[in-house]
């Protein structure tokens, strides 16, 4: 792994050293870094314990992974990204204190669902998938025994256990746990919906596929837990009126550049990558709500202590599009699994890298969304050119018809950037939990986001109803 302090001198480090007269200082409370879920919640709760709060982002809008792209031609909102808000915590009090009306009846399109290996082009004309009494059935186990883990994991990791103390279930191969307990039959939707983000599942240790398919999205699947969706059909909704409500707070186009972390405060230069001005901002308390990664943490005066902590973490490259292409056919839609699935086996999956699916957004729609999904190492020019080849082994092989396009039109893209943080069990064992919530408060510094909790928005919005209490008492 690149050096973080190596970065900061190739990045940050030239930024700090370059005088600008452009700049301009200002005084806060907190600076929250990150305007996803995680901190753009934050920014609104610190406000509402009395906090001044400056909230950095440098997309050019909030939201995070919540994508959504307007049909030009229809009005119509669709969603790429973030699809549904599970009903956990205050959710709905959130919703409903910036007046964005919410549904439950959030019905999909019903599509002629074709199963294909996308790396042959081969056809699973066998494969049909559980019934959906044994699917239920099988994600009700699942619910049983994941629930007895549900306080070490979930909306953070302050209950989780001394590594003595580690259940073994949790550090076993996920494909010996499916066995242990007998629930086959779940894996295909665990999948599909958010298990496809650590790979294939069945390799990968059992805590890993338990964070990115939680007990809340099992309880989803089996309908006794529900989920929410802004009733305009756009989620960017909620986040707009959030960016409403913070108004000049928040700094969109923006990254941070250099800072200086200590016991009695921090501070952050930030820069505007459109205007290229500079602000050097003073503040009591830093909350990093971004995923430690090294580029993204490069700005931030790392000791060695917390350099080989974050170095730790491997991640998951997600990316999501919306495309077109004649030969995508109305009302269809691809998913991808090894021709080996084609007899209905239930434990195989692909792993890193892929492309997920085609799947058309809406009755008699051309527009398909796509999910590309990899390793720490998948660049989104890689991720773009991956999706293609697939679509072109797709037409060579029949499964899709010839048309006179043969590329796809990226119509939105989205990177999600690092997701599923995970560590091996050895490094479990090794205390990382526990160092890594010994890094709360150091150097005024704290931190919100899916690696200190988990990748649900509404979960990381109650991770901080706990943190934030405990961040401004320190």
């Amino acid at each position: 792994m690149v050096s973080i302090k190596h970065t900061l001198l190739q990045t940050g480090g030239l930024f700090a050293a370059h005088s600008n007269a452009n700049s301009t200082v200002v005084n806060t409370d907190v600076i929250v870094v990150g305007g996803g879920a995680s901190g753009s919640h934050a920014a609104v709760r610190l406000t509402d314990y009395g906090q001044d709060v400056i909230l950095i982002e440098r997309q050019p809008h909030i939201g995070g992974a919540v994508n959504t792209y307007t049909d030009p031609v229809s009005g119509k909102p669709y969603e790429f990204g973030v699809l549904i808000f599970i009903d956990y915590g205050n959710a709905t009090g959130f919703f409903e204190r910036f007046n964005v009306p919410v549904s439950t009846d959030v019905t999909s399109p019903t599509m002629d669902d074709i199963y294909v290996d996308f790396k042959t082009g081969q056809i699973l004309s066998n494969y049909t998938g559980p019934s959906s009494a044994d699917q239920l059935a099988a994600l009700e186990t699942y619910i049983a025994i994941a629930e007895r883990y549900e306080d070490m994991l979930i909306p953070g990791y302050w209950n989780f256990p001394n590594a003595s103390d580690i259940p073994e279930d949790l550090l076993m191969n996920f494909g010996d746990f499916v066995e242990k307990y007998n629930f086959t039959d779940a894996l295909p939707g665990m999948f599909i919906s958010t298990g496809l983000g650590t790979g294939n599942m069945m390799n990968k240790m059992t805590m890993t596929v338990m964070q990115a398919f939680g007990v809340q999205m099992a309880r989803v699947l089996a309908g006794t837990l529900s989920y929410v969706t802004p009733s305009s059909g756009r989620n960017q909704d909620l986040y707009d009126a959030v960016a409403r409500f913070l108004g000049d707070k928040v700094y969109c186009n923006t990254e941070a550049i250099s800072s200086t972390r200590t016991d009695d405060g921090v501070t952050v230069t930030v820069r505007n990558s459109v205007s290229g001005q500079e602000t050097t901002i003073n503040a009591k308390k830093l909350l990093i709500a971004i995923e430690p990664v090294g580029t993204k943490l490069a700005a931030f005066d790392l000791d060695e202590h917390e350099e080989d902590l974050f170095s730790k973490l491997n991640f998951t490259r997600e990316y999501t599009a919306i495309v077109t292409n004649p030969s995508l056919q109305t009302n269809h839609s691809l998913y991808y699994l090894p021709y080996a699935a084609n007899d209905n086996d239930f434990k195989t999956f692909p792993d890193f890298n892929f492309t997920s699916c085609f799947v058309c957004v809406d009755y008699d729609s051309n527009l398909f969304s796509v999910y590309m999904i990899g390793d720490e190492r998948l660049g989104p020019k890689e991720a773009q050119a991956m999706a293609q080849s697939n679509f072109e082994t797709l037409v060579e092989s029949g499964a899709l018809p010839a048309s006179n396009q043969t590329e796809l039109n990226f119509v939105a893209f989205s990177s999600h950037g690092p997701m599923h943080d995970r560590v091996s069990a050895k490094e479990l064992k090794a205390g990382f939990i526990q160092d890594l919530l010994g890094l709360q408060g150091l150097r005024s510094t704290w931190y919100t986001g899916a690696a200190f909790a988990s990748n649900y928005q509404t979960i990381l919005w109650q991770y901080n109803e706990i943190l934030l209490p405990q961040m401004l008492a320190a």
